[in-house]
Parts: C-alpha cells; structure tokens; sequence
C-alpha cells in the first residue's frame, strides 16, 4: 500500500459504521463499559476512519472508543479522527492490521484480515478448510475452527517440510472422514497431535486404515483428549504428542503387516 493520505475531521459517531471484514468480529462489552465509567475526553485519542463515499465512514481503529461515545452521547457525539480517503478494502485490512500491530486484536481476527490482504498462508489455509467445510471463527458450531494458531502451525511445518500433500490436508481429511464437521474434533491438541502423527509416519501411514482406526476410537474426539490429556499427565508431556502417540499404539493394533514405529516422547 503507498502512502496513504488522510484529512483530520470531527465527526459524528452516528456516522461512523463498522465493517466487520476489516474490524474485529465482535465487539467487547466489557471494554466499553470500562472506558464508559472511566471516561475522560482527553484521552480518547484519534479514531481511524476510511471514508468510503460521501455517507459511509468505516472505523479502522477505535471502535470501542467509538460505541462507548455513542453511548454516553445518544449517538450524538463527535470524536476526533484521521479520516484516510480512496483505500480498498484491501488496504482497509491492512491499515487494521498495522495501527494493531501488538496483541490486542485475536489470532482470528488478524487471520481475517490477512486473508483480505491476500497473505499467502492464510489463503493457502483457507483453502483447504473450504474444501473439507470448515472455516476460522469463534462461533461455537459445528464446522467452525477456534484453533487458528494449530492449524497454521501444522500448515507452515508441513511447508517446512515440502510434505506433499500438506500436513493440515491429511489432518482434515482424517477428522472430517471419521467425526465429521463436529467442532470437538477440531481442537488444538487434536489438530497438532495429528499433524504430528503424520509429520513422524508419512509415507508409511496407510491412510483407509487410520481413518478407520480414528473412526471406531472409542468416545471419539472427546474420548481420544480426555485419553491424550491422561497420558500427557504421566508422561509429563503435551497433550498434542500424547495424541500422537495414543494414535500410533491404535494403529497397530491388529496389524499384521507395515506396523509404524512406536511413538517416542516429542515436545512438538
């Protein structure tokens, strides 16, 4: 993005709108209600704003200072802001992920931004988990991933590796045969302790048989962590490894033929 150019306004909160693609995904309550009892005029700051057309002002940065005006003001109020004129969504994104370049926005949402910006990891994920119907987000439903930091880890150590096809595909590919879209087999240590298992075994994985063996394991997911969590306490390890592991002893159970190698303790 060239430099971009902005203009120093005052303008009304009612006029400033939220786009949720280039914003967090949700507004946090609880902040505002802080910056509302604690209010104090003079350090509201700048608000980022990105005019889109002569109506529609889009807040960048700010929006908890934002609603938290609109509400001591009956969304009358007028705050001070940068108001950044001609910038694509595209640039939008960016701007956000620039001005909150520290640890306040999630994981998620700077995933989010980044696939506006057209961050090549973040597109190569989001194209996997479309193909198996699974998307990044913080709802608590079925077909939905919170772990964004596990699956970009297993993306990016398969990268890492020129594994071929990609760790986190096989991660999906596996779940998704064997629970479906359920979110309780989506799960971090789930995520990492498969795309471990399949980082360590490759090419001597017989694929049809895992899928099974993860498919007949008895609770399923719940069953497999409460299963990882109980092994990981007595070996003093994570629970992502002890998944591995647990995994690796299931498969070999019954084989006659191409056992894999018993699971040694990892840390990652």
């Amino acid at each position: 993005m060239n430099e971009a150019k902005f203009t120093e306004e005052w303008l009304s909160v009612g006029d400033l709108t939220i786009d949720r693609s280039v914003q967090r995904d949700h507004l946090d309550l609880g902040k505002v209600e802080r910056i509302v009892k604690r209010f104090n005029p003079s350090a509201l700051g700048i608000i980022t704003v990105s005019q889109r057309n002569a109506v529609t002002y889009i807040v960048l940065d700010g929006m908890h200072r934002t609603q938290a005006v609109k509400e001591l003001t009956d969304n009358t109020g007028k705050v001070l802001c940068h108001v950044f004129h001609d910038l694509t969504r595209k640039d939008e994104a960016q701007m956000f992920l620039d001005l909150n370049d520290g640890t306040q926005p999630t994981l998620i949402d700077k995933y989010q931004k980044r696939l506006i910006t057209e961050d090549p990891t973040a597109v190569g994920i989001e194209e996997l988990l479309h193909s198996y119907n699974f998307e990044i987000g913080n709802n608590n439903q079925n077909g939905f991933i919170n772990a964004v930091g596990a699956v970009e880890r297993v993306y990016l150590k398969s990268l890492k590796m020129e594994a071929e096809p990609n760790l986190l595909q096989l991660v999906l590919i596996s779940i998704t045969h064997a629970w479906g879209n359920n979110r309780d087999g989506a799960v971090s240590s789930i995520l990492e302790g498969l795309g471990a298992f399949f980082a360590v075994h490759g090419a001597s994985v017989d694929l049809d048989r895992f899928k099974r063996k993860l498919e007949l394991y008895k609770g399923g997911p719940l069953g497999l962590l409460t299963d990882a969590r109980g092994l990981a306490a007595i070996r003093k390890g994570k629970v992502s490894m002890a998944v591995a592991e647990l995994l690796t002893d299931e498969y070999n159970k019954g084989a006659k033929t191409k056992f894999l190698a018993a699971w040694k303790q990892r840390s990652a």
